[in-house]
């Protein structure tokens, strides 16, 4: 793949050109190993320093076994079967791309330029761009990926018109949001006061208010309730490591907690799957 064919300048609209220090549409340039899209990086400032919190966290994540099941247990739940070129975006330190069959290429957009450093050992193409103005052209991508992003935006409703855009009009958009329910509210709500770790826009979405946002643009035709007890257990656990037998306990009841009606309801996560109206 020429990864320049797929690119846009997010200034004039303008076709890119693989240059030496990375890609130019003749007027202006967008440098680095991880080309830098990004217009506006004061406003993004407290964003940047909150990412840059959750990514010295990851090392420890990534060497827990029982943390590595709860998130593998409901990220594979995102996956359809339809495959092509492929964009995480919002990909953060790149989990995502470990359940992501073959046969897919693989493109991840972030804001955080320290979770795309760590991306590049999993993702081959990568952009540091806003969710709100990609660098791609439209209808670029079979499948886009946007898992637990749009909560980060000022303006979540920016993030799903360029999702629409930069879709192909027989492509499929997955999106995976945290979900106010009632047993999460105050925990999250709490959390977020914590502004070395969250940003200034970050926040929980109500079902209705996430569906409001995405109906404009596309048909939901899937709408699944994820992540319960084994969720909560690594979100509430972070400084001690969680036990893999207690993991494996809590996801065994969350199978459970999944099929029954209006308890189901009680989730930390959506997700929703969605084809262009």
């Amino acid at each position: 793949m020429r990864f320049e064919n797929t690119l846009q300048c997010v200034k004039c609209g303008k076709d890119l050109k693989k240059i030496k220090e990375g890609y130019s549409c003749g007027r202006h340039k967008f440098l680095g190993d991880i080309p830098d899209f990004i217009l506006n990086k004061k406003e993004l400032e407290k964003e940047f320093n909150a990412q840059e919190t959750a990514v010295g966290n990851y090392g420890g994540i990534q060497t827990n076994k029982a943390i590595t099941m709860s998130w593998r247990n409901w990220k594979k739940k995102l996956i359809v079967d339809k495959k092509g070129l492929v964009l995480d975006n919002g990909c953060g330190p790149g989990k995502l791309s470990l359940v992501i069959p073959e046969g897919n290429v693989i493109v991840g957009s972030d804001i955080s330029l320290d979770m795309l450093r760590e991306a590049k050992k999993r993702i081959k193409y990568l952009v540091r761009a806003q969710a709100e103005k990609l660098p791609f052209k439209d209808k670029t991508f079979d499948v886009v990926y946007t898992d637990s992003m749009l909560h980060h935006l000022k303006n979540p409703e920016d993030g799903v018109k360029e999702i629409f855009r930069v879709l192909k009009d027989d492509g499929i958009a997955v999106v995976s949001e945290t979900h106010a329910a009632l047993v999460n509210r105050k925990l999250r709500r709490d959390a977020y006061k914590d502004t070395k770790r969250f940003g200034p826009w970050h926040k929980n979405f109500e079902k209705e208010e996430l569906i409001k946002i995405i109906k404009p643009y596309f048909e939901i035709y899937s709408m699944e309730n994820v992540s319960y007890l084994g969720y909560m257990y690594e979100g509430t656990n972070r400084k001690l490591k969680c036990n893999k037998l207690l993991m494996a306990g809590f996801l065994g009841f969350d199978k459970i907690i999944s099929n029954i009606p209006v308890v189901k309801n009680q989730s930390w996560h959506i997700i929703l799957k969605l084809r262009k109206k």
